[in-house]
C-alpha cells in the first residue's frame, strides 16, 4: 500500500486482521506529514466478501492475529481449537468502491491488489456480475493460495468466467499468458498462482 501510494493519485487499503491493520495504519500515519504522497494513502479496518457473506464474519489465524496466514476459510496454519478467532465486518468490493471510497467510473486508472488467504474461489467469481457491463475494468493483481486445491469445480467455473472479462491474464513468476478462451475450468487448479489481469487500454496508457 505504501509503495503504490508513492505513484498513485489515491491509494486505499482494507485489512481484516486487527494486528496487521494496526501496523499498516501506524505506518500510514507516519507518512502523512513526512512525505509528499502520505496524505493520499489510507487504510480501513474490514474485509471484502462476496454478497452472500456480507455482515459479521469470523476470521481465524493459526497462531495469533498478525500471522501471515489468517483468513475466513480453512487456512494452512489452522490449529483447530487452538486457533485464534475474531469477528470482522465484511463488505462487497463494489459497495466499498461506490459507497465508501467513492471511486468514480470508469475504472481504467484503478489498480487493485487482492490477497484474501484461501477465500479466492468464493470472492473472485462474485466480481463478474459487478464488472460484466463495464467498458473499462480495473487492473488487478490476485494472489491465489494453495488452499484453492479444495475449491469445487463450480467455483473454478466462476473464476474462469471472471477472467474472461479481460484481454490479458498473466500467471506465475514468469508472467506467462494464460489462454482463458481455450482453457477449461477443471484445468485452472494447477494454473492459479499470482495472477495479473488487465485490458488493452492498460498497455496503451502505461
Amino acid at each position: 500500500l505504501l509503495y503504490q501510494g508513492q505513484f498513485s493519485k489515491r491509494s486505499y487499503g482494507i485489512e481484516a486482521d486487527p494486528v496487521a491493520f494496526a501496523t499498516v495504519r501506524h505506518n500510514v500515519r507516519l507518512n502523512e506529514n513526512a512525505t509528499s504522497w502520505g496524505g493520499r494513502t489510507s487504510v480501513d479496518s474490514g474485509c471484502v466478501s462476496r454478497p452472500e457473506d456480507v455482515g459479521i464474519l469470523t476470521m481465524r489465524a493459526g497462531k495469533a492475529p498478525g500471522a501471515s496466514m489468517s483468513g475466513l476459510g480453512k487456512v494452512a496454519q489452522d490449529r483447530g481449537a487452538r486457533s485464534m478467532t475474531w469477528k470482522v465486518r465484511c463488505y462487497t468490493l463494489q459497495d466499498i468502491f461506490e459507497n465508501y471510497w467513492r471511486i468514480p467510473k470508469p475504472y481504467e486508472d484503478v489498480f487493485v491488489k487482492i490477497d484474501v488467504e484461501s477465500y479466492e474461489c468464493k470472492l473472485i467469481p462474485s466480481f463478474y456480475d459487478w464488472l460484466k457491463e463495464e467498458r473499462f475494468l480495473p487492473k488487478m493483481f490476485i494472489s491465489f493460495h494453495p488452499q484453492i486445491e479444495a475449491c469445487i469445480e463450480e467455483e473454478f467455473e466462476g473464476v474462469l468466467r471472471f477472467l474472461r472479462l479481460y484481454d490479458h491474464v498473466r500467471v506465475g513468476n514468469d508472467s506467462r499468458e494464460l489462454n482463458v478462451t481455450e482453457i477449461e475450468a477443471t484445468n485452472l487448479r494447477s494454473q492459479m498462482h499470482d495472477v495479473v489481469v488487465y485490458q488493452k487500454h492498460h498497455i496503451v496508457r502505461s
